[in-house]
């Protein structure tokens, strides 16, 4: 460990022990978080500078490309690439290519990835998308399954969950305050920051606030 970090880390440490005994809580929280003491790490790290392919499976886009497909490949790719470090992303126009040569239906991501030279595939499925509850009320569900392929191997690496993903969840946004495409950009917008921190760093508070932030979308 390098000489000037090993020093902070101790006076932090050192810093934090005094504030603790002393209850500055608040303090001793503002110096965690300046040093990103309390990030949450990310569960898996090896995109890093890995070529890879953002693929995601919807239930319209089996046939062909539809818009919730390709937006929420953009807004997860965006994030990837500002989060992880020196990743390398396919551009979308080569992963296109592929799927129309070779099919959209029974997509197999390994066989992609070899087609578009990927290190890794990260195939993002996305089934059961609502918007709506009844007809006054926005609020968006869905069911999502995030894996990572490593396409030398031909294996699954990762694989996460996200079952009944709900936003807002205690509110919504009313039909007279926004349009279904605004509505659908926003609750994509809020899913792709949920499925890209399983791939780097990030605030826990960050998602704290998000039912509040949709009065202001």
């Amino acid at each position: 460990m390098r000489p000037r970090f090993t020093q902070l880390i101790g006076c932090v440490l050192l810093a934090s022990t005094i504030l603790a005994q002393l209850g500055c809580t608040s303090a001793l929280t503002t110096i965690m978080y300046a040093v990103g003491a309390d990030l949450q790490p990310a569960e898996y790290k090896d995109l890093a500078r890995q070529r890879t392919a953002v693929v995601v499976i919807t239930d319209g886009s089996q046939y062909s490309d539809d818009i919730t497909s390709r937006t929420l490949t953009r807004k997860v790719s965006e994030f990837l690439e500002i989060e992880v470090d020196g990743i390398k992303l396919i551009p979308e126009e080569e992963i296109d290519s592929w799927k129309d040569i070779n099919g959209w239906e029974d997509l197999d991501f390994v066989a992609l990835g070899k087609g578009v030279k990927a290190d890794k595939v990260l195939g993002i499925e996305l089934t059961g998308l609502k918007l709506r509850e009844g007809q006054t009320l926005y609020r968006g569900r869905a069911n999502v399954t995030t894996t990572v392929y490593d396409v030398k191997e031909g294996r699954k690496e990762f694989r996460r969950s996200l079952d009944d993903f709900t936003f807002p969840v205690h509110t919504g946004k009313y039909a007279s305050e926004t349009t279904e495409a605004k509505f659908r950009r926003d609750f994509l917008e809020v899913l792709s920051r949920r499925v890209a921190r399983y791939f780097h760093r990030y605030d826990p508070r960050d998602s704290v606030a998000l039912d509040a932030v949709i009065v202001n979308l």
